[in-house]
Parts: C-alpha cells; sequence; structure tokens
C-alpha cells in the first residue's frame, strides 16, 4: 500500500444524494477510510454554494475553502459531465477559489518593456502555478458511450480541465477516471437512436464502477 494518512479534500458536485455520483463518492471515501486517510468533504449543492464569481475579494467561504485546499494533499472531485464540461457549480468553485495570488500569480516577460511587443502582444503575462505540492483526482460520470466522448469530442471534459486549469495552478498531477453510459446502469437493454446505438449497462457493471472507485481510494 501507499504511504498512510493522506490529507484528501472531496468536492462533490451533483444535486442529487441518492446519485451514482454520490455513491461513487461514498465508495472512495470508504476506501481512503480503510487506508487509513483523512478526508474533509464539501458537497457543494448541499452547502448551498454561490459559484458565481463577481470579482470582488475572497468571501469568507471561499476563504475557508483555500485554507482546506492548502491542508490537502489531494483533491478529488466527483461530478456528473453535462454538455462535456463539469457543472456551473463545480466551474464556479474553481473560479472562486483558485484565485490570483492564493494559487497563481503573474510572471511578466522580460521583453514586454519594448515598444515592439506592446503593440503586439500588450502586458502579457505568463501564469504560475502555487499549488506545486498537489494532486488531484477527477471523477466523472457521464451519459454518453465512451466512443462519443474519446471519438467524436477529442476528450474534451478532460483536455480542458487538465491542461487549463490544473496545469496551469501547478498540481504535480492528475488522474481522471471516466464512467460512461451512467444514466442506463442497472438496465438490461439495449437504447437505439437514429445513427447508433447504447448498450445499457447491466448491475454488475455499475458494482464494478464502485468497487473501482473504492480501490483507488484504497492505495492512496
Amino acid at each position: 500500500m501507499a504511504n498512510l494518512n493522506k490529507k484528501i479534500l472531496l468536492v462533490i458536485g451533483h444535486p442529487k444524494s441518492d446519485s451514482f455520483c454520490h455513491a461513487l463518492a461514498d465508495s472512495f471515501i470508504h476506501g481512503a477510510k480503510e487506508n487509513n486517510n483523512e478526508i474533509k468533504i464539501i458537497d457543494l449543492y448541499k452547502e448551498k454554494f454561490d459559484p458565481v464569481y463577481d470579482l470582488e475579494e475572497d468571501a469568507a467561504d471561499v476563504i475557508k475553502y483555500q485554507e482546506m485546499v492548502t491542508e490537502s494533499d489531494i483533491i478529488t472531485f466527483v461530478y456528473p459531465t453535462w454538455w462535456f464540461r463539469a457543472p456551473a457549480i463545480i466551474e464556479g468553485w474553481i473560479d472562486r477559489v483558485m484565485t490570483t495570488p492564493y494559487a497563481y500569480t503573474f510572471k511578466k516577460f522580460k521583453i514586454t518593456e519594448t515598444e515592439i511587443v506592446e503593440r503586439f502582444v500588450g502586458n502579457f503575462g505568463r501564469p504560475i502555478g502555487k499549488l506545486t505540492d498537489k494532486k488531484a483526482i477527477i471523477i466523472q460520470t457521464y451519459g454518453s458511450p465512451q466512443f462519443a466522448t474519446k471519438l467524436w469530442f477529442f476528450n474534451l471534459p478532460i483536455r480542458r480541465i487538465k491542461r487549463g486549469c490544473f496545469n496551469v495552478l501547478g498540481f504535480k498531477k492528475t488522474k481522471f477516471y471516466p464512467f460512461f453510459q451512467v444514466p442506463f446502469v442497472e438496465k438490461d437493454k439495449t437504447k437505439f437512436y437514429p445513427f447508433f446505438q447504447v448498450p445499457f449497462v447491466e448491475k454488475n457493471k455499475r458494482l464494478k464502477m464502485l468497487n473501482k472507485v473504492y480501490k483507488i481510494g484504497l492505495k492512496l
């Protein structure tokens, strides 16, 4: 087993407490606690988190979340994928919590002093992530089949948040665990669409998904 006593911050972004996302979160918690890790949980819908970022100073709730991030070794997100991105409440949490100068800063290019660069580039700075001691785990559910996400959309939900967010923030590692066709679990049928068919996931497959997430937590 890996080193014990990791500090994990779990952020859940699903409105239904009886959802498969919450079941995955529970399995992850079970595994992580069994390996003597410490877990703090943020259930964004339960806490009625306001995802609207107004560019004002960080509010008290945001400062609390930032302190929780600082104290954590691993930030784990569990959420459904809607419109090939995270729900607005997850996106808003990142917008409001991972702000500058807390989570990143800017380093100006040395040559921006010159008139030519100012004219064509502007006062551009390179973002420097400050959360370099953190790891991220992303547990996502999808309604679509795997081939649709990877073939038609080039893994966009994964690449965008990894490169545009966690890489920028300096995270040393980001691991993704996608689970496809989740709305169709516990069925034993096939749903037909005009150009392709999506097989429903049987109950046994659902249990395998839950067990996989349990093992993810167990191995931390």
